[in-house]
């Protein structure tokens, strides 16, 4: 990468750290299998470009704790983590007010372990109300490739 892309970059990776304070000036920026970039923390990979925006990784830990989250049953963990879209009949809760076009951390209902993160299809009111249909695109899941690169260098 030039550098004036890495600082445009780094930029666009600010709009992160005030909401789950860490220090960007530590993140190193990787280029994964499909030439999009892959910002790791301190060997973590943290976010990841993909059709323009920076999307938060199953790693980003801080992330995933503070951000919105959509319970799934168990039914619906093997389809998720093939990488499909959430399903209205597969939510069991929504915890967390967000807006259409926001980030959500989709989890199970037994573990509340993270299976995805994903772009809310309807606002969290809506979604509660929703019966059918997708409700939340999934944009990364474990199990893809950003999650199989991540995997060995969190030690998990």
């Amino acid at each position: 990468m030039r550098k004036s892309e890495i600082k445009d970059l780094v930029r666009e990776f600010e709009a992160f750290k005030d909401a789950f304070e860490f220090d960007y000036r530590k993140a190193r920026v990787e280029i994964i299998e499909n030439d999009e970039p892959l910002l790791l923390l301190d060997n973590r990979p943290i976010l990841f470009r993909s059709e323009g925006r920076l999307i938060p990784t199953l790693f980003f830990e801080s992330y995933l704790e503070a951000a919105p989250k959509i319970v799934v049953d168990m039914g619906a963990i093997p389809r998720i983590c093939n990488g499909a879209d959430v399903m209205a009949p597969g939510v069991r809760e929504v915890e967390g007010a967000f807006s259409k076009g926001g980030f959500v951390v989709v989890v199970d209902e037994t573990h509340r372990k993270p299976l995805a993160v994903g772009n809310a299809l309807v606002d969290s009111e809506m979604m509660r109300g929703v019966r059918h249909g997708p409700v939340v695109e999934t944009l990364h899941y474990a199990g893809d490739t950003i999650y199989k690169i991540g995997r060995p260098l969190c030690k998990l």
